[in-house]
């Protein structure tokens, strides 16, 4: 007998096949069964009328410490997510020497945008090694799988120090360190290793992260350490992928070509459309095509819309460090607008901004408005250009703030503008649809966990299905088939980092299901919500239709409501 049969569904099974009816049956854990009559159960759900998929796996999160505090791992519990992926971009918690708490903490706050506070009180600390970073957090329950890589930062600054920690060269001893503490972290369950070299990324204290120069010796010592354990994949975010140094990109990826092909390890990294060399991209896709066809394993992660950072009265915002808005920061929202709305004080904030406007804050430069759009009700992620706030603010012959002044009052300052700081530098989708269409890339980016008072991606799976998907009709030149798009939230992300045992709907696979009711499908407003560590607040968005999402054959989460389960695990990779 099984434990659960999910009966009558319309099947999106992970593997790319066309959708068809039946049931799933599931037995201790695993998919015991995909087809009609496939006998009795414990318990039966009648799945009529919904869609039935592996859950989602994602690839590109930054949990490495809400994993030790929140047995949720909120939002992508919300958003149908069964498998996260951590230790991106080079940071993370472990190895850790004990003197280096305060440090990795101020990298992890300066990278991703999470409050020190919130780290410094919600980690438990108790380790040095990866190995026993991951004993700790098997003691902790949780709903979702959790797998991760250890990251060139914190294996720098565990091996050099100081030096390390500074980014100065790396000695050849100081290399074979690396690559041994690597190593072993990989038979301890990594995934893979990865590192970040784009200059974007700096620590709190403004110093860029450690491997940010690494030299090529260096990141091929490492990564043939890592493998000489048989398995691993290597995580980049190279120099020049946001935009930052256009022309650095190319030999970047030149380079990473040279270390995959030296040393048989597969290599992933975030390639996005910046607002600068708009066609960058695509020559880097034709360099990883080529690459691919002689046999080198590189796989471009790209996104599903366009990165957008939030601004709100709640949180980011122009005239957040302007002294007559600081007394307002702390203020209930509904006293806060009723501050904002007095007209005396928005001279005075206005006059204010006019005395800044020589600084080179990115908010002051009107270029950031070109691509800053109102969120809007129903959420639009791909507005038109023509509706731009420095568009609106020229065709009111208004001062582009004095815009930006109204509209985020609006809506009782609940509402959001959103800035395109990647993937919508033409003021269309075709760039990102491109990117995802094409056969040598894997979706990614979500940032899951990560630049918290500023970024909300994670709903980047529903996304997927709400928009490329079911809001663009089958004859739609973007039109996206459900069969590829759950393919590639489940199966391809799974394989990119060697999890074979889930992202498909087969007998022998994890039994990690989504049901959801696809027609009312819908990605909910973003709301700041208080739930960190020390008070600190995030940004959070739920969703609505996914009617269950199961881990291990468990129910962790029905119509938007915590089923109290907890059967996450830590994964280790054999």
């Amino acid at each position: 007998m099984h434990d659960l049969v999910i009966r009558g569904g319309t099947i999106v099974d992970g593997t790319g096949k066309p959708a068809f009816t039946g049931d799933v049956a599931v037995r201790a854990g695993r998919i015991a069964a995909v087809g009609k009559d496939l006998g009795n159960a414990h318990r039966t759900v009648n799945a009529d009328g919904l869609l039935v998929a592996p859950a989602w796996v994602d690839v590109h999160t930054h949990y490495d410490a809400q994993v030790a505090w929140d047995e949720q791992l909120t939002p992508s519990l919300w958003h149908g997510v069964a498998t996260v992926i951590m230790g991106n971009c080079g940071v993370g918690f472990a190895p850790a020497a004990p003197d280096r708490h305060e440090w990795l903490i101020g990298l992890m706050e300066g990278v991703e945008d999470i409050p020190g506070p919130s780290l410094a009180a919600g980690l438990p600390w108790g380790w040095q090694t990866f190995s026993e970073y991951y004993d700790v957090l098997e003691k902790m329950p949780r709903t979702l799988d959790v797998a991760g890589m250890v990251t060139h930062g914190a294996v720098r600054a565990y091996v050099m120090g100081e030096r390390g920690a500074k980014n100065e060269p790396a000695t050849a001893d100081d290399i074979l360190q690396m690559a041994a503490v690597v190593k072993e972290s990989m038979l301890a369950g990594a995934l893979g290793f990865s590192s970040s070299r784009t200059p974007v990324h700096l620590a709190k204290d403004g110093v860029p992260v450690p491997g940010t120069f690494a030299t090529e010796d260096e990141l091929l010592g490492i990564v043939k350490g890592m493998r000489t354990t048989g398995r691993g994949i290597f995580e980049v975010v190279p120099a020049g992928v946001v935009g930052e140094a256009p022309n650095a990109l190319l030999p970047e990826i030149e380079m990473m070509i040279r270390i995959s092909r030296a040393s048989g390890c597969p290599l992933t990294f975030l390639l996005g459309q910046g607002n600068k060399e708009l066609n960058i991209w695509r020559e880097v896709l034709q360099l990883c095509a080529t690459a691919v066809q002689s046999g080198v394993p590189i796989t471009p992660m790209v996104f599903a819309r366009p990165v957008t950072l939030l601004l709100t009265l709640q949180s980011e915002n122009p005239f957040k460090s302007l002294p007559s808005f600081k007394p307002l920061r702390n203020l209930p929202l509904a006293e806060k607008v009723a501050a904002l709305r007095n007209p005396e004080l928005r001279r005075t904030l206005l006059a204010e901004r006019e005395a800044r406007a020589s600084r080179a804050a990115l908010m002051y430069h009107e270029t950031f408005w070109e691509k800053t759009y109102r969120m809007g009700q129903p959420l639009n992620y791909l507005p038109a250009p023509d509706q731009s706030i420095a568009a609106i603010a020229r065709r009111e012959g208004r001062n582009v703030l004095d815009v930006v002044y109204d509209e985020l009052l609006a809506q009782d300052g609940h509402a959001f503008l959103m800035n395109t700081v990647a993937g919508y530098a033409d003021g269309n989708a075709n760039a990102l649809r491109e990117m995802m269409t094409h056969p040598i890339t894997a979706l990614g980016g979500s940032d899951a966990g990560a630049h918290v008072s500023q970024i909300m991606d994670a709903s980047m799976p529903t996304y997927m299905l709400t928009h490329w998907v079911r809001g663009l009709s089958k004859d739609h030149p973007d039109h996206l088939p459900l069969e590829l798009v759950v393919k590639k939230l489940t199966h391809d992300g799974a394989r990119l980092f060697g999890l074979k045992d889930r992202g498909t709907l087969e007998p022998g696979a994890k039994a990690d299901v989504n049901l959801i009711d696809y027609e009312n499908l819908h990605v909910n407003h973003p709301e700041l919500v208080h739930d960190l560590p020390a008070g600190m607040p995030r940004l959070m968005q739920t969703a609505k239709g996914y009617v269950a999402t199961y881990v291990s054959g468990q129910a962790v989460q029905e119509n938007g409501h915590d089923t109290g389960a907890r059967p996450g695990k830590i994964v280790r990779a054999a």
